[in-house]
């Protein structure tokens, strides 16, 4: 709860206006100048959302659903502000979407058209060389994809799938200010950060804590069907059980087909689906990670549950093949050949 919040809740702060003047940030002083320089303002950005997810004086907030709204307006708001920063320290150019047409006087007065956000991400990777992995990358794409549908048609979504995908946004971004922001800073500005980086991390630390805690209380209920849990597109949650007549994610409460599974994959994903060699449905989906083994690929059926592991594409008929060895077509088509090759 920010200063503003705690004196609207509590009129007895009014007894003594020196001290409740005291507990205001400087942007929350009566008549204050505008002054929001990028880390700052991606600070203020970040406060916002933890205002807008976390309770200080209690375990677990009942968020509302304009909560979740100015969550992820502002988180994205936060993302661009202190990336497209980091991008601007390496080089002014860098943050316009076209860099050859970059002039400075359009930096100066924010007319410039910016870098989109999966732009900025990819910019930061290749030409600034910063370690950011794709479970990163993927997250920060999913916030600006729910950005941009909440801005322009509306948002549609679970509430503790958009809690659990905040806190790994988050995550990201306090490490990206330890790492690539804040001690670059001098000593002074350094130290003016220092209140509202605590506040953020102890609001992080609240939101991780619900989905540990919440994901602990599910784990005897998931533990039975390892084999056929997969992280769920929507939270991130390895909560999502198939096969058990509704696909519904334990943890967010989503229901995901196998169709919706497929076009939801995370950044890189090479999720394709073809026909079940047990049950025969066009619902087998390649290469997907499951509970019991997150880092081994395997074939799992959205209608039957079945895993097939180390399963190959034919090369001749496109069909889903268990190899024997180092074969490259299904069996099938190694006996038509052979029956050519008699003729």
């Amino acid at each position: 709860m920010t200063a503003q919040d705690w004196a609207a809740n509590d009129p007895e702060v009014f007894i003594d206006r020196e001290a409740f003047i005291a507990q205001l940030r400087p942007v929350e002083q009566r008549d204050s100048e505008v002054d929001f320089p990028p880390i700052a303002n991606g600070l203020d950005y970040l406060l916002s959302v933890i205002t807008c997810l976390t309770d200080e004086e209690e375990e677990w907030k009942w968020v509302s659903a304009r909560d979740l709204k100015y969550a992820v307006l502002h988180l994205q708001a936060a993302a661009e502000v202190l990336l497209k920063y980091r991008l601007q320290q390496e080089h002014w150019t860098l943050v316009f979407a076209d860099p050859g047409k970059a002039r400075k006087e359009e930096l100066v007065d924010g007319s410039l058209a910016s870098c989109a956000p999966a732009q900025t991400v990819d910019r930061l990777r290749r030409i600034v060389g910063l370690p950011i992995g794709d479970k990163d990358a993927a997250a920060l794409a999913k916030l600006a994809k729910t950005r941009n549908a909440l801005q322009h048609y509306g948002l549609t979504d679970r509430a503790r799938a958009v809690e659990a995908r905040t806190a790994e946004v988050l995550d990201f971004l306090v490490r990206f200010l330890d790492e690539q922001l804040l001690p670059a800073l001098t000593d002074e500005d350094r130290q003016r950060t220092t209140q509202d980086m605590q506040y953020i991390r102890s609001g992080l630390n609240r939101i991780q804590g619900f989905v540990t805690r919440r994901m602990q209380r599910l784990r005897a209920e998931l533990e039975p069907h390892r084999n056929r849990t997969v992280a769920c597109p929507h939270c991130d949650q390895w909560a999502l059980v198939v096969a058990d007549g509704n696909n519904k994610c334990r943890f967010c409460t989503v229901r995901t087909d196998m169709l919706d599974y497929v076009l939801r994959r995370g950044t890189g994903s090479n999720a394709s689906y073809r026909r079940c060699l047990g049950c025969d449905n066009h619902t087998l989906v390649c290469d997907a990670l499951t509970a019991a083994a997150p880092t081994v690929p395997a074939d799992l059926c959205f209608s039957c549950g079945k895993t097939f592991p180390a399963l190959k594409t034919c090369l001749r008929c496109d069909r889903r093949f268990q190899p024997h060895d180092l074969e490259t077509v299904c069996a099938v088509c190694l006996t038509d050949r052979g029956a050519e090759e008699d003729q």
